[in-house]
């Protein structure tokens, strides 16, 4: 009873995440076509200030596909990619001051160092048993894989 619970809830959740990147998709391809046949070309060249918001504007709509990615694909790369994109759009599109500059950019490195050394993709699968994640990090952090106890080569000769 209790799991058949869980599975319903479960479901109901998967419906409501679908349900709402439909909606996020449907109001990004509007407000995409909506960016493209309102852009007046004359003020795009001449007025500052109207390039900057057609960039924010395209920015949202980046970040919007970017979360029904992230909604839809269940990975921690995902989510980097989302954070990344909204730092970078606060830091392009808005005046901010230098401290907020300085913070944006400490973000974005960050963002990276996580990337790079923190993220293990093979545990993203969600296709895998508790053990196979078990031995995986294992082998990441000890270097070698457990299962086989050999060595696992680093590529170098």
């Amino acid at each position: 009873m209790n799991s058949d619970l869980r599975d319903k809830l479960s479901s109901a959740a998967t419906a409501i995440e679908i349900t709402l990147g439909l909606i996020i998709l449907l109001a990004c391809l509007i407000c995409s076509f909506g960016l493209v046949f309102t852009t007046e070309m004359g003020k795009l060249f001449l007025v500052p200030d109207y390039l900057q918001e057609r960039l924010s504007d395209a920015c949202l709509i980046i970040i919007g596909i970017e979360l029904i990615k992230m909604i839809t694909s269940y990975t921690i790369d995902s989510v980097v990619d989302v954070m990344l994109l909204a730092i970078a759009r606060q830091m392009i599109v808005e005046h901010t001051s230098p401290l907020e500059n300085l913070l944006a950019v400490l973000s974005v490195g960050v963002l990276f160092v996580i990337r790079k050394y923190l993220y293990i993709s093979r545990l993203d699968n969600r296709k895998r048993n508790k053990k196979d994640i078990e031995n995986d990090v294992r082998a990441e952090v000890l270097g070698f894989d457990i299962s086989k106890e050999e060595p696992k080569k680093e590529g170098r000769p």
